[in-house]
C-alpha cells in the first residue's frame, strides 16, 4: 500500500511542475498584449520576472487580473483579441490614445466586462448592431471618436448600463428611443453630435427614472421638450444647449426637484420663462441665454438661494423690464450675464451684496442712472461690462478688478 502511495506522489510531481498558475498565464497574455501594442515606453516595467499585479495599469483581485487602465500612453496600434483571454477582466480603460480601426467586436468574448472606456481615440465606422452581446456592461464611454451611422436600437438591451457616453462623434443617423428602456441608466451623454438626423427628444426618455445627467448639447434636436421630461425625478443636470428646440419651457419643470444645472441656452424657446423655475431650490446654474423669449423673466428666480450662475443674455425680445428687487436675494451669485436682455431702469444697489460675484455683464441694454458705488465692495470681480447703456454720472474711481 505504501509503495502505491509513493508511486502516485511521484506521478503528481511532473504535473505540478509543468502547469501554470493563473497569474503566470495572465502574465504571458499581457506580455503578448504589450508586444502587439508596439511596446510604448509605459510598458518598460512589464517583464517576465515580475508579477502583473505589480505592473502599472494593471489591477488585480485575488491575484487575478481584473482591470486594465492604459490611458494616455500613446498607443497607436489596433487592439488585439488576446485581451479577452483574461477571463476575469471587468474593467478596460484605453482612453486618450490613438487607437485606429472599427469597434473591436472581439470584446464580446470578454464575458465579465463591466466597464469599457474607448474615448478619445480614432475608432471609425458604426457601433455594431449587436452591441448588447457585452451584456454585463455598466459603463461605456465611446466619446470623442469618429463613429458614424446610427446608434443601434439594441443598445437599449444593455440592462445593467448606468453610464452611456457617445458624445462628440460623427453619427449621421439617429439615436434610438430604445435608450429609454435602460432602467438603470444614470448618465446619458449624446452631446456634440451635430450631424445627427434632426430629431425630437423621445417621450420614452421620460422612463429613465434613475437618470442624473442628460447631456444633449449640440445634438440637432428639434421640436418641443416633451412633457415626459418632468418625470425624470432623479435628474441633477439637464443640458440641451445649442439645438433647435422651440415652444415653451414646461411649466411643471419644478417637478425635477433635485435639478442643479439647467442649460437651455442657444435654442428658440419663446413665451414666458415659467415662474416654477423659481421652485428649483437646488439649482446652482441657470442658462437661458440666446433664445426667443417674448414674455418676461419671473421675479421668482430670486428664490433660487443656491444659484451661482445666472445667464439670461441675448434675449432681446423680452418685454422691457427692470431688474426685480427679488434678485437681491441671490447672494451666492458668481456669474450674472444679462447682456442684451431689454433691461430698463437703474442698476439696483443690491448688487453690492453679491460678494462672490466674478463676472457681471449688463451691456447692450437701456439702463439709466449712475453706477452704484457699492461696486467698490466686489473684491472678487474680474469682469465688468456695462457698455452700450445710457448710464450717466461719475464712474467710481475705487473700482478695482482683481486678476
Amino acid at each position: 500500500m505504501g509503495s502505491v502511495l509513493v508511486l502516485l506522489l511521484l506521478l503528481s510531481i511532473p504535473f505540478e511542475v509543468i502547469s501554470q498558475t493563473p497569474n503566470t498565464e495572465e502574465r504571458t497574455i499581457l506580455l503578448h498584449l504589450k508586444q502587439k501594442l508596439g511596446n510604448p515606453p509605459f510598458f518598460q516595467s512589464w517583464t517576465s520576472t515580475s508579477s502583473p499585479c505589480d505592473w502599472p495599469g494593471i489591477n488585480c483581485t485575488e491575484n487575478s487580473v481584473t482591470g486594465i487602465s492604459l490611458r494616455n500612453i500613446n498607443i497607436t496600434q489596433k487592439l488585439p483579441p488576446i485581451i479577452c483571454n483574461l477571463k476575469n477582466l471587468t474593467v478596460l480603460d484605453l482612453a486618450f490614445n490613438y487607437i485606429p480601426g472599427e469597434f473591436p467586436t472581439f470584446l464580446y468574448n470578454c464575458t465579465k466586462l463591466q466597464v469599457l472606456d474607448l474615448s478619445q481615440n480614432y475608432f471609425v465606422g458604426p457601433i455594431p448592431s449587436d452591441i448588447n452581446r457585452i451584456s454585463g456592461l455598466q459603463y461605456i464611454d465611446l466619446g470623442a471618436n469618429n463613429f458614424s451611422g446610427d446608434i443601434p436600437p439594441r443598445i437599449g438591451r444593455l440592462s445593467e448600463l448606468r453610464t452611456l457616453y457617445l458624445h462628440q462623434n460623427e453619427f449621421n443617423g439617429t439615436f434610438p428611443k430604445e435608450i429609454g428602456d435602460l432602467s438603470n441608466l444614470e448618465v446619458l451623454g449624446l452631446a456634440y453630435n451635430d450631424k445627427f438626423v434632426p430629431a425630437k427628444i423621445p417621450e420614452e426618455f421620460g422612463k429613465l427614472k434613475r437618470l442624473k445627467t442628460l447631456w444633449m448639447a449640440d445634438a440637432n434636436l428639434i421640436g418641443e421638450i416633451p412633457d415626459s421630461i418632468a418625470n425624470l425625478s432623479s435628474l441633477e443636470s439637464l443640458d440641451l444647449w445649442n439645438n433647435y428646440l422651440l415652444g415653451q419651457i414646461p411649466s411643471d419643470i419644478n417637478r425635477i426637484s433635485g435639478l442643479q444645472v439647467l442649460d437651455l441656452g442657444a435654442n428658440y424657446f419663446s413665451g414666458d420663462i415659467p415662474p416654477n423655475v423659481g421652485r428649483l431650490s437646488e439649482l446652482r446654474t441657470l442658462f437661458l441665454d440666446w433664445n426667443e423669449f417674448n414674455g418676461t423673466f419671473p421675479k421668482e428666480i430670486g428664490n433660487l438661494s443656491n444659484l451661482e450662475v445666472l445667464g439670461l443674455a441675448s434675449n432681446k425680445k423680452f418685454v422691457p423690464a427692470t431688474i426685480p428687487d427679488e434678485f437681491g436675494k441671490l447672494n451666492k451669485l458668481k456669474t450674472m450675464l444679462m447682456r442684451d436682455a431689454n433691461l430698463i431702469g437703474e442698476i439696483p444697489d443690491f448688487i453690492a451684496n453679491f460678494s462672490s460675484l466674478r463676472y457681471f455683464d449688463f451691456s447692450r441694454n437701456n439702463l439709466v442712472g449712475s453706477i452704484p458705488s457699492g461696486f467698490i465692495l466686489l473684491r472678487n470681480l474680474i469682469h465688468l461690462d456695462l457698455s452700450n447703456n445710457r448710464l450717466s454720472g461719475v464712474i467710481p474711481t475705487s473700482v478695482e478688478l482683481d486678476e
